[in-house]
């Protein structure tokens, strides 16, 4: 199919517009929780995105250059300070610029919503709050006697109150900072994470141009209803830990190896999930980059974990509990699981298996940004817990592979919310099916058409 420039640009605007209806209409006919409201808002903004996505090959493929006949928004002062060089002015990036000033719209719409299917923003709530009454969340669990005096309301919503913290010292941070701003109420926490993702919408797109990648390709994030949705209703910690992980690889790749460690360590802190790359990193700088590197990346632990050191040596209580513990829409685990009938012995296996695949690519990756979507793919095939919202960190790097099989976990991953949907608890077998049946079926065909594409 062949559409002409003003087809496409019609196409466009009116993808923008319904988007634009539909999560308005989550926040006019939202009443409590109601998860099947948000279920439906999901299925029918991804609808309009994967077709908005095709707009965009679409135009690729035809050769079209779509910023000829759309109008600016933004002066061109603005575009200084985005774009430094003559090649990236305004005029040429239009496309991409409004698409993420609609992102920005998209996630302002949502910003007085509350959750519907996930209830850690309480957590964040009370850690902060612990925080700044002088005590510390790793060593006093939310039951402590010690902390009767603290609770309040939120305090009831908070679950596993016999856990301590299981988050890094930056997220606490940021949850302290966005309790003061806020007095604790959701919208600091949302106006913290606004500025996480206008920021990693702007340097994904220049990381695009950095890679000599269609930049109109932002849009694969900056409209995607997982970040927007998980990050914006749901309100989770890791826009903070993506958009330093995107500042980190965009330094890395502009050869500014001391201060992309600095931003790796600020993702590392926020969320443990950028560890597993250390390794591609080894290969990437040497041993002499690598060394100070890793020095500046200490340095920044020792910073941020010491204030929290003073009362208790042992900060890893909750998260070991989680580690060993925590289990949800696994892939693999649960087949090993169902097979062996051991839960212990898929954990050790799928740690193995994991770490395999990433020793494996460490020293096979040609492209480093494909390395970093190698493990986090990885990631997802070998965990024990993926939630939606852990596929944000390797949606912000699929504009670089567009793997089919990643557009669709990112769209039946929404099936996942059967499960709080129910009166208790539980995992269904048909989800599981539906989720990632497509998933290897589209992975296989991702990495044959990548091999066939080298050879």
């Amino acid at each position: 199919m062949i559409f002409s420039i003003n087809q496409l640009i019609k196409l466009f605007w009116a993808s923008a517009f319904l988007s634009f209806f539909f999560y308005l209409s989550f926040v006019i006919f939202r009443k409590g929780e109601d998860i099947q409201l948000y279920m439906f808002t999901y299925f029918e903004t991804f609808i309009v995105f994967a077709f908005t996505v095709f707009l965009i090959k679409r135009a690729e493929l035809n050769n079209h250059n779509l910023s000829e006949d759309v109008p600016s928004f933004l002066p061109e002062v603005v575009s200084k300070k985005i774009f430094r060089s003559d090649e990236d002015n305004i005029f040429k990036y239009k496309i991409p610029l409004i698409i993420i000033l609609f992102g920005v719209l998209f996630r302002l719409l949502l910003f007085y919503s509350s959750p519907s299917t996930s209830d850690d923003i309480h957590r964040y709530v009370w850690e902060a709050k612990v925080i700044l009454n002088g005590s510390n969340p790793y060593y006093l669990q939310p039951n402590s006697e010690v902390l009767e005096h603290l609770r309040d309301n939120n305090y009831k919503l908070v679950t596993f109150k016999h856990i301590p913290a299981i988050y890094p010292p930056a997220a606490q941070i940021g949850f302290v900072i966005s309790y003061v701003l806020s007095g604790g109420r959701f919208w600091g926490f949302k106006l913290v994470y606004l500025i996480c993702e206008i920021i990693t919408m702007i340097f994904l797109l220049k990381l695009l141009i950095l890679k000599k990648s269609n930049p109109n390709y932002v849009l694969f994030y900056a409209w995607l209803p997982l970040s927007i949705m998980e990050y914006f209703i749901n309100i989770h910690l890791d826009a903070q830990g993506i958009m330093f992980f995107v500042l980190f690889i965009y330094f890395i790749e502009k050869n500014n190896y001391k201060l992309s460690s600095v931003f790796y360590a600020l993702s590392f802190l926020s969320k443990l999930l950028p560890v597993f790359i250390f390794p591609l990193l080894l290969r990437k700088l040497g041993f002499k980059k690598s060394l100070m590197f890793g020095l500046i990346f200490l340095a920044m632990l020792i910073i941020f974990y010491l204030p929290f050191f003073y009362q208790h040596p042992n900060l890893v209580t909750g998260l070991f509990t989680y580690l060993s513990r925590w289990e949800f829409n696994a892939s693999v685990y649960n087949l090993f699981k169902f097979l062996l009938n051991s839960g212990y012995t898929a954990r050790i296996i799928c740690a193995a298996l994991l770490v395999i695949s990433v020793i494996v690519i460490s020293l096979r990756y040609k492209d480093f940004v494909s390395g970093v979507f190698g493990v986090f793919l990885c990631l997802i095939i070998f965990s024990t817990t993926l939630y939606p919202w852990y596929l944000g960190w390797i949606s912000v790097l699929n504009p670089f592979s567009q793997f089919y099989s990643v557009f669709s976990l990112q769209f039946t991953s929404n099936f996942s919310n059967f499960t709080p949907l129910g009166d208790k608890w539980k995992e269904y077998t048909p989800v599981l099916l539906v989720q990632y049946l497509p998933f290897f079926v589209l992975l296989y065909y991702d990495i044959k058409k990548r091999f066939l594409k080298r050879n």
